[in-house]
């Protein structure tokens, strides 16, 4: 059974991931370029700080801490980054558009660059946890699993929406009403992960 905190501490970092994907709809405009962007970056950062996490864990542990197995992982976000230029390119030149539709606005990089450094605060916080409860000498054996599981449903989300949802937002022109759908799709998605990840804590 997961401590109360550790259960807190989870809730806020999957409500913190909403909150910025949904500012990242606010600032885009009529764009909805920059939320793309922000799926793709969440996913990458996740996963670096899954795989930094799962390193001080095992050190922890005494495996040692050189490999990870979740390197093949990043083979996913790699896909997905062909799929975000391609629409980002396709909805800033109109590649696909009729004539006269208007096209997508690129995202300012400055709005790129606050995304990021808002999931990179978010994973620091984390690791900054995991080296403390590592001070405390808690177990190591069910936070690993917890980071795989984690891993595991970081790809999931991104997988649909950035592949699907990057499609119709930007060849359909369906625009940012689309992009708040997506966003209530994960937030479904997070609630249901997270009742599974309590289910699993319990066997």
């Amino acid at each position: 059974m997961l401590k109360r905190g550790a259960i807190a501490f989870e809730v806020a970092g999957r409500v913190f991931s909403i909150l910025v994907l949904g500012y990242a709809i606010l600032i885009g405009g009529s764009s909805p370029l920059l939320f793309l962007w922000g799926l793709w970056i969440a996913e990458v950062l996740s996963l670096i700080g899954l795989s930094v996490r799962k390193t001080i864990v095992r050190r922890r542990g005494g495996a040692g801490g050189s490999a990870s197995s979740l390197a093949l992982y990043f083979a996913f976000p790699a896909v997905h980054l062909v799929f975000v230029l391609f629409f980002w390119m396709a909805g800033a030149t109109g590649m696909f558009s009729s004539p006269g539709v208007p096209l997508l606005a690129p995202p300012r990089l400055a709005a790129v660059v606050e995304l990021a450094a808002a999931f990179v605060f978010w994973n620091l916080i984390d690791l900054g946890r995991a080296i403390l409860r590592g001070r405390r000498g808690e177990p190591v054996e069910g936070e690993l699993a917890v980071i795989d599981r984690e891993a595991r449903l970081a790809l999931f989300l991104p997988h649909i929406t950035i592949i699907a949802g990057g499609f119709c937002l930007v060849m359909f022109k369906l625009g940012d009403w689309l992009a708040w759908g997506i966003l209530v799709g994960k937030i479904l998605f997070e609630l249901l992960s997270f009742t599974m990840s309590r289910e699993a804590s319990r066997r």
